[in-house]
């Protein structure tokens, strides 16, 4: 949320390069650069008075609509935001390698051992003709360690407080609030936006490996969202010289243009730091008002109240379960379909500790979900489709 909020902002703040890095290496790092945390903490206090101040809020970001959150929620979410924002020069508040490596050993248990020939079973089995994009030592790195992105030359030393969650334990017989690292050490980041991409050329084979990386192609579509989100047009990516094609001739002019262009940075580095810290981030309107969009966050476990709500019927023209919530694929949700309208549900294709068994029967439960919901499955060969795709058509009676 933090990050988005930047993407959207002046360019004066920050360039494309730097929040398409900044937003790969607090999403897909376990240790990050302290330039990043310290963005973090810097926008802290912003966030915090969004959330007790819907005034402030409307006005520096409009398209967020936070008025159906409960109390309660909203001071969970501000003890989140200030646990970011604490000082601990010494990095005790959480220790992610620590908490990683235990992640990793409950995990594996008696293979903790032979975790790299585990990695490369699972990769070898379940991802590689799934995730052509995908090379084995990116993806066994980040089982390892839980850094998937080097986005630039720099030190990876501050834990990644982003990631920190919190559940309810037993401890010593009474049930407490333990903060560490519950997320993911199977899947991997890379699943979300580093193997697909629009642009042909970064699907290019040569001797049979891959010429772009996962993190490559995560780098790109990052930077394409921004760009689009910001501009309103598709992202372009820049052409790279062909060193062999080149005449000395032109291999002169283009490496002194590319000298006048690293003075040129270096003379504008001091100014463009200066005017970042004369810009006040409560005066900027970091969505244009003509977005015509509205992101409405709702307390947890509404969709059941929801289907009771007279405002939701027949509200929504598009629906997307993940595989983690197909259990709300029920008739009452298409209570708030509108006629005619779709619906989305996760494959599992990508969710590596499934077994075979369970990956089959997955499509067939979700298709007699949709049979008593009254929803008809669309397309062929969906086994192999990210999503499974549903349309809803309301009888009269319904």
């Amino acid at each position: 949320a933090v990050v988005s909020t930047q993407s959207t902002g002046d360019p004066r703040v920050m360039g494309l390069q730097e929040k398409t890095e900044l937003y790969l290496d607090l999403y897909g790092n376990s240790l990050v650069r302290s330039a990043s945390m310290r963005f973090i903490r810097s926008h802290v206090i912003h966030l915090i008075r969004m959330l007790t101040d819907e005034d402030y809020q409307q006005e520096v970001l409009p398209i967020l609509d936070l008025s159906r959150l409960k109390f309660k929620e909203r001071d969970f979410m501000e003890s989140i935001l200030k646990f970011w924002a604490a000082p601990n020069e010494k990095n005790t508040a959480f220790p992610i390698e620590k908490l990683w490596d235990g992640r990793v050993r409950s995990y594996l248990g008696d293979r903790y051992d032979a975790g790299r020939n585990v990695f490369d079973m699972d990769f070898s089995m379940k991802l590689k003709e799934r995730a052509s994009l995908l090379d084995f030592n990116e993806y066994a790195t980040w089982r390892q360690t839980g850094k998937s992105y080097d986005v630039r030359d720099g030190v990876f030393d501050t834990p990644n407080r982003t990631l920190s969650s919190g559940v309810i334990r037993m401890v010593r017989g009474e049930k407490r609030l333990v903060r560490a690292y519950w997320g993911d050490v199977v899947c991997s980041p890379y699943l979300a936006h580093g193997i697909f991409s629009t642009l042909k050329s970064m699907y290019e084979v040569r001797n049979r490996i891959n010429v772009r990386t996962a993190s490559e192609v995560a780098e790109y579509n990052i930077m394409s969202l921004i760009h689009q989100i910001n501009t309103g047009t598709p992202y372009t990516e820049p052409p790279k010289p062909d060193r062999f094609s080149f005449d000395a001739k032109q291999q002169k002019e283009t490496a002194s243009g590319a000298t006048l262009e690293e003075v040129k940075e270096e003379e504008e580095e001091e100014e463009e730091e200066v005017a970042r810290d004369e810009i006040d981030l409560s005066e900027l309107n970091l969505v244009k008002p003509s977005c015509n969009v509205k992101i409405r966050l709702l307390p947890l476990g509404t969709v059941e109240q929801m289907q009771k709500k007279a405002c939701y019927e027949r509200f929504f023209d598009l629906i997307y379960l993940s595989s983690s919530q197909v259990h709300y694929f029920t008739p009452g949700l298409t209570t708030m379909l509108k006629d005619d309208a779709n619906l989305l549900v996760e494959n599992v294709k990508f969710v590596t500790p499934l077994t075979k068994e369970q990956e089959a029967a997955y499509l067939p439960k979700v298709k007699e979900m949709a049979l008593a919901a009254k929803c008809e499955l669309l397309g062929s060969n969906t086994e192999t489709n990210n999503n499974f795709h549903f349309s809803f058509h309301r009888t009269e009676n319904l």
